[in-house]
């Protein structure tokens, strides 16, 4: 008796454990069914997706292509509108050109030229005119009383500014050559009627203008000389922020055809803040102002 009970109770939970594994397979199944249903819906959205992205980056790389093919013409067209826009405007002006920041561009150089300017000199600050290796030895060849580094930096960048403009003193030009401060191309015993001073650069940018680049304008213009202060379009505009502080034209992409034909544009009577950043307010000389008229 007893094991005919144990027997029903062992045959019972045996049915019961099939019966709740069968609902657990069951129920298995029937998610699987409808998780690979939901699987199946997604992939056909994402491919719906994935083929409407397609064609929209079709017609991306599409416009991408004309407006680059667009910009080959635009780039090829200010370059030979350049000797339009300048032939002429700057005859019989010699420019010295002061490379502060950095080498002008040799197609400033050639514009210049074939707007009709006489380049030169141009002087080449070596390492920013940093005195830190010399300013003992310039103290006493000089016999300035300046103590300071920057005091020095600043009465040296007077001094050789005067020098160019006037061409009075091409002495003071050799030794600071001779030094190492500087590299010099051209004639610096005629003076000049216009100066561009060349900005920018990487690291100690600020520190450089306020101890070389300003001493050298305020110099200039105490000359009575028209000076503009240039950068390309990678710099940072700090400097072209600082000349404009000195009331000067200023070209903040003086690399880029129409940052030349401003400038050219500026040098023959056209002042202004011309670029493409925050610190210019126009690109070129307007056509109203005569910008564009003629050349003077």
């Amino acid at each position: 008796m007893f094991m005919d009970i144990r027997y029903h109770i062992i045959t019972l939970v045996a049915v019961f454990l099939m019966l709740g594994l069968g609902i657990l397979i069951g129920t298995t199944m029937v998610s699987s069914d409808a998780i690979l249903k939901q699987q199946g819906q997604l992939a056909e959205r994402l491919e719906k997706q994935f083929d409407a992205v397609r064609g929209e980056n079709e017609k991306i790389r599409q416009r991408i292509e004309q407006v680059e093919a667009e910009n080959g013409v635009l780039r090829t067209f200010a370059a030979e509108i350049v000797p339009f826009a300048t032939a002429g405007r700057l005859q019989g002006l010699r420019i010295g050109l002061f490379e502060c920041g950095g080498p002008a561009p040799q197609d400033l150089l050639n514009e210049l030229r074939a707007a009709g300017a006489e380049v030169e000199p141009l002087i080449t600050f070596v390492n920013g005119l940093d005195l830190k290796d010399s300013q003992e030895k310039l103290r006493q060849d000089f016999g300035w009383p300046d103590k300071k580094p920057e005091d020095l930096s600043a009465r040296l960048a007077r001094e050789i500014s005067r020098a160019v403009s006037t061409g009075q003193n091409p002495t003071l030009i050799s030794y600071l050559q001779a030094e190492g401060l500087l590299t010099v191309t051209g004639d610096c015993t005629k003076p000049v009627n216009a100066v561009i001073v060349v900005g920018g650069a990487e690291g100690g940018e600020n520190v450089r203008v306020s101890r070389v680049d300003l001493h050298l304008i305020d110099s200039i213009q105490e000359e009575g000389i028209e000076v503009v202060g240039v950068e390309e379009s990678k710099g940072s505009g700090n400097s072209i922020k600082e000349y404009q502080r000195r009331k000067i034209s200023t070209v903040d992409n003086v690399d880029t055809p129409w940052g030349r034909v401003a400038l050219v544009l500026a040098l023959s009577g056209q002042p202004g803040k011309y670029g493409t950043k925050p610190t210019a307010n126009q690109l070129v000389p307007s056509h109203s102002a005569g910008g564009l008229d003629k050349p003077v």
